[in-house]
């Protein structure tokens, strides 16, 4: 068995530090913690049934801002980030890429005489606070007209991080420290997963046919695919005349039996409202076909889940009224969940009051937070996590499982190519893999038309393993 940390830290900003260790040392190593506050310049790590007189000193960096500076520009990492290599710390780190940037604290490792213990003057925790937490949206953003943060205008972006899962990073940097002070302590084994989702915006191609006749251009242009943009354009003129059977949108059976090939539960996200005109979808969860759609993925063995509508991010009474409506018609076909999750339409999310609401209304997760222009990691970590309010100051039954790649930040925003954007969820991969991480792919069913979408997105998944992710359980 594991020997157990103590942990002795400064006075102040309790429930911060609370989570800040709970989710570094026990969420993602796995560690038994005891927490002491005392008056003391640093964090020190002992273990917790005094076998040792070896010590670790952590820096103390964020959590000592002053209480009128919390929350404001002060309190933000210094920019431009300081970067140090590793070697210049001592360590050998395989997932972590050299050099290191740094949020809080300097890049020196010091190491007592006679093995006595180390002083690390990474501010480890106050960086996983600041990433997981998302202070910097609370603090400063540029915005773009759908109201999201953005890449561009993120640290990340601003510092060249979108790639890179900074947290894990520094996890990964403390264990190294940790386990060479305590050889016999033991981390919690983690494995690569996973985790496809689709959003069904439009599950039906029911567009006006002029827009259906602009995509088709964009069908030829960029897919070099005839057969759709003609199938597209006949989809939108026939309308309800179609059977849904036979709808160009209708890739549902697609999508599940390409995860189903590899073991994988993907998850659905439906409307069950709508707060904002066309730009919510155009069907009812009430519908014959969509009843039948429903039932199917269940039967199947995968996921349903909500997909908010577009006014919701602000509103905690929508968001429960249409979870509730979720529920609702989902019993109505004899279809339970064990727990239910989802994400935001257009990945609108408000810091912290998207969170409360969705924790408020009883989901297990929500899978949002990733950036609308660019893949990479929002969130800084490449690990489903609980959540942190910022104003309440308290964390929250919810977690996150952070959004890595959407098929529309490759394919318009960044205007990958179908095979380059395929290569680049494989690269973004073989990140997460390296920490044991979870990958989220968003893919939308309206975006597996051609025979070069549908290879495009095979492709994706082709460096998967192939077991099942576990569902997460509320307690």
């Amino acid at each position: 068995m594991s020997a157990a940390l103590l942990v002795r830290h400064p006075p102040g900003y309790e429930p911060e530090r609370r989570y800040a260790y709970a989710v570094t040392l026990s969420e993602l190593l796995g560690l038994e913690t005891e927490l002491v506050a005392e008056d003391r310049p640093d964090v020190e790590i002992t273990l917790a049934d005094g076998s040792s007189d070896v010590r670790l000193a952590v820096a103390d960096v964020l959590f000592s801002t002053p209480r009128g500076q919390w929350l404001t520009a002060a309190s933000l990492p210094p920019r431009p980030l300081e970067r140090v290599g590793l070697a210049q710390l001592g360590l050998q780190l395989h997932p972590v890429v050299d050099p290191l940037p740094l949020l809080y604290g300097q890049g020196r490792l010091e190491v007592a005489p006679g093995g006595s213990g180390s002083r690390l003057q990474i501010d480890v925790f106050g960086g996983l606070f600041f990433l997981l937490s998302r202070y910097e949206e609370l603090v400063f953003g540029q915005r773009d007209l759908h109201d999201r943060y953005s890449a561009a205008g993120s640290l990340a972006g601003e510092e060249g991080l979108l790639d890179r899962p900074l947290a894990n990073e520094y996890v990964e940097v403390l264990w190294a420290v940790l386990s060479r002070l305590w050889p016999r302590l033991e981390r919690r084994p983690r494995r690569f997963t996973l985790r496809v989702s689709h959003d069904v915006d439009l599950p039906l191609c029911r567009v006006p046919l002029a827009h259906a006749r602009r995509q088709a251009l964009r069908d030829l242009r960029r897919e070099h695919a005839p057969l759709v943009a003609a199938r597209r354009v006949a989809t939108a003129a026939l309308g309800s005349r179609l059977s849904p059977e036979h709808d160009l949108y209708n890739t549902f059976d697609f999508l599940m039996r390409e995860s189903e090939a590899l073991g994988l539960r993907a998850a659905f996200y439906f409307f069950a409202g709508n707060t904002a005109g066309d730009i919510d979808g155009d069907y009812r969860l009430d519908e014959p076909w969509i009843r039948r759609l429903l039932r199917e993925i269940h039967d199947r063995g995968h996921e349903i889940g909500l997909h908010a509508s577009y006014g919701t991010y602000r509103d905690a009474d929508a968001i429960r009224t249409e979870f509730e409506a979720l529920k609702t018609a989902c019993v109505a076909i004899g279809v339970e969940q064990e727990a239910w999750g989802g994400r935001q339409h257009y990945l609108r999310w408000a810091n912290p009051e998207t969170w409360q609401a969705w924790d408020d209304a009883g989901l297990a997760y929500d899978s949002t937070l990733g950036f609308a222009d660019h893949a990479g990691f929002r969130s800084g970590i490449c690990s489903e996590y609980p959540v942190f309010n910022l104003r309440a100051r308290r964390a929250l039954r919810l977690r996150e499982r952070p959004l890595v790649v959407m098929d529309a930040s490759l394919l318009e925003y960044q205007r990958l190519s179908l095979e380059a954007a395929a290569e680049e969820i494989l690269r973004l991969q073989t990140i997460v893999q390296r920490f044991g991480g979870d990958l989220t792919l968003l893919w939308h069913n309206d975006r597996v038309l051609s025979r070069r979408a549908r290879r495009a997105f095979s492709r994706s998944l082709s460096a998967v393993g192939g077991e099942p992710a576990t569902t997460v359980r509320r307690t």
